[in-house]
């Protein structure tokens, strides 16, 4: 199967093993969570005990492991202007 330029895929194995593709960058990255830009969306991912075990940026593939317990994707805002002008 062949994947395309900003094609994303999130596999996580019984809550210990994340791979995922697509990644842009890691942004921050500690035990507790990882911040990324996926396909220029943020991502959260939260946790215990986590750790990167590789990270192509060529092809965008990021593999970590721990205990995860959330993968948040952050929602794009309106800018403040069009919001304070509703």
């Amino acid at each position: 199967m062949q994947e395309t330029a900003n094609e994303q895929k999130l596999t996580l194995e019984n809550r210990k093993r994340l791979t995922m593709s697509g990644v842009d960058s890691v942004d921050s990255f500690s035990d507790k969570e990882l911040k990324l830009t996926v396909g220029g969306d943020k991502v959260l991912i939260g946790g215990e005990g986590i750790k990167i075990t590789a990270y192509n940026k060529g092809n965008g593939v990021l593999t970590a492991d721990g205990k995860f317990d959330s993968v948040k994707y952050d929602a794009k805002k309106a800018p403040f202007i069009k919001r304070f002008f509703k």
